[in-house]
Order: C-alpha cells, then sequence, then structure tokens
C-alpha cells in the first residue's frame, strides 16, 4: 500500500535522523558534511524547480530506506557499491559519509571500492577512492596533502591464487542452484555470453584473468562477509546494466542464504538511485533465476 505523503515526510524525517544525512555523526550537535571542494551546494536552494525535486527526494529515505527488509547498514554497502559503479562522485562522497556514521570502518569502504574494481576497473576503483579520501579529510581521519602512500599487498603466488579461487567458486557454488555436491546447473540467461571450450586461447586466458582477480584475489579477503560482498557486486552488476554477469551473481546471493525478498529488497535499493528502468532491467533478470532455483521457490527444468 502506497505511503501517504504525511506518513512519507514522516518516515523521511526519521531516516534521515537514523542515518545522520550531511552530518559527520548521529548526535545533535554533529557538526555538518561540507560540500566538495570547487562544488556548488545545493542544500537549501530556493529556486523553485529544485526546491520540486528535494520534495521527489523524499521518495529516497521516505519510501526506501525506511523499509523494513533490509537492515540500515546493508543499505548503506549497496548505496555505496551503486554510486561506485555509476561514477555518480558528489552522491558516493554523501553516502559515503553516511556509511561511516552507520558505523562503517574505512577499511570497510576501501574493501566496497576494491571489490568495485573487478566489475567496474580500475577507472571505478580510482575515482571512487579519491572521493573516499575527500570525506575521510573532512571528519579528520585523514590528513589533508599527507602524502601517505600504503604500501603493496605482497602478490599471491600463482597456485595461492588457485586455491582462492577455487575455495571461493565452491562456497558461491557458482552458476549451480545450490550448495549441494548434485545441485544442477543454472540455466543461462538467454541471449548472454557463455564459457565454453570453443573459445580460443586468448578468450580463455583473460576470461581465467578474470576469475582469478575477482574469485581469487578479492572475494576471499576477510574485510567484508561474503553475504556483504554478494549484495556489493549485485548492485554494481544492475546500474552497469550486466544482465549475464547479474544473473549468475543473484543465484550466488541465494546459495549463500540471502533471501528472495532481500534480493528484491537490494535491486530496489539501488534502483533509488540508478533508475526505475534500471530496476525493471535487473528485476527481469532476477526472475528469471527464481523461476528455477528452489531457494526462491523455483523448479528446475528437466
Amino acid at each position: 500500500m502506497a505511503m501517504t505523503q504525511a506518513q512519507r515526510n514522516a518516515n523521511a524525517e526519521r531516516v534521515i535522523k537514523e542515518l545522520g544525512v550531511d552530518r559527520m555523526g548521529l548526535g545533535p550537535d554533529a557538526p555538518k558534511l561540507p560540500p566538495r571542494a570547487g562544488r556548488g551546494d545545493v542544500r537549501g536552494s530556493q529556486l523553485p524547480i529544485e526546491n520540486n525535486i528535494a520534495g521527489v527526494l523524499l521518495f529516497e529515505f521516505g519510501e526506501i530506506w525506511g523499509r523494513p527488509g533490509l537492515d540500515l547498514k546493508t543499505r548503506s554497502f549497496i548505496s555505496v557499491a551503486a554510486l561506485i559503479g555509476m561514477r555518480a562522485e558528489d552522491l558516493l562522497y554523501r553516502h559515503i559519509n553516511i556509511a561511516l556514521n552507520l558505523g562503517v570502518t574505512p577499511e570497510e569502504i576501501h574493501e566496497v571500492l576494491l571489490h568495485g574494481s573487478v566489475y567496474g576497473g580500475y577507472a571505478a576503483w580510482y575515482a571512487g577512492a579519491a572521493v573516499a579520501n575527500e570525506v575521510f579529510v573532512a571528519r579528520g581521519l585523514l590528513e589533508a596533502g599527507s602524502g601517505v602512500t600504503p604500501a603493496p599487498a605482497p602478490p599471491m603466488t600463482h597456485e595461492e591464487r588457485l586455491a582462492a579461487r577455487e575455495r571461493i567458486i565452491n562456497t558461491l557454488a557458482v552458476s549451480r542452484l545450490g550448495l549441494a555436491p548434485d545441485a544442477p546447473t543454472m540455466t543461462p540467461l538467454p541471449g548472454g555470453p557463455t564459457f565454453t571450450a570453443r573459445m580460443d586461447p586468448l578468450e580463455q586466458e583473460l576470461a581465467f584473468i578474470g576469475a582469478d582477480q575477482g574469485y581469487g584475489e578479492v572475494w576471499g579477503r576477510p574485510g567484508l562477509s561474503l553475504r556483504i560482498r554478494s549484495f556489493v557486486t549485485m548492485a554494481l552488476l544492475q546500474v552497469m546494466l550486466e544482465s549475464s554477469q547479474l544473473h549468475i551473481h543473484i543465484a550466488n546471493a541465494l546459495n549463500l542464504g540471502v533471501a528472495r525478498d532481500e534480493i528484491n529488497e537490494a535491486l530496489m535499493q539501488a534502483g533509488v538511485y540508478h533508475g526505475t528502468s534500471g530496476w525493471h532491467h535487473s528485476i527481469t533478470v532476477a526472475r528469471h533465476v527464481f523461476e528455477q532455483h528452489p531457494a526462491a521457490g523455483g523448479k528446475t527444468k528437466a
């Protein structure tokens, strides 16, 4: 049932307070988050059209963030991931600050950024890390112009990477409908790319490099739970319209115990930022998984 405008306003007021939107902390005296350097601050604008848009944005906090299907911290991870994938830097600045207010650590934010690099490329990490550092400086977590360069982590050996990749692929039961040893293989999304023996050697090499980086290097890192990595991955792929990969990772989420309703909530959360057309696209992909995955009430076709 749709909310009344009064209910939406009340819900938005509550959620904005719980998130500390545009404030550096949750206390009543928490200072305001300063606008990004060189950017205008649209908050408090008196232009009529911008005020109307601000009213529309009550939907973000009044309708979606306050829904009970996911906790606020999980919604924050999803939102940050979606904005990384969209390269929406100004909103990312706001939502990294919200994540910190909710108790997400700087290290966890960097893990989300690193995870984003698997699906959005190095460019997504590079842009997102710069925004994260702006927030850290504003909050006094990082000294401006400190010039600190972290020492690179020692790379895995080839054998360690292969072992990590196989462990994560088995844990997620990638492309399978369940965790049982005899769980059937998922029917691919119609028209999507597939990995087959007909791939030429270079294609096979690139596919293995991608799997080595994603499953071998990143998914197995201890900085985030597999459940949160699953939500982050779905958000990234949803906003990038990567249908075939989203199809695989929705099944992975179900294999990890993420409920069908939670997946729908996650798609809705990312859809606030990416738009309803992207949401319709992603829910169509999800429905194809739900129809065949036992954990979502589906029946595998013989």
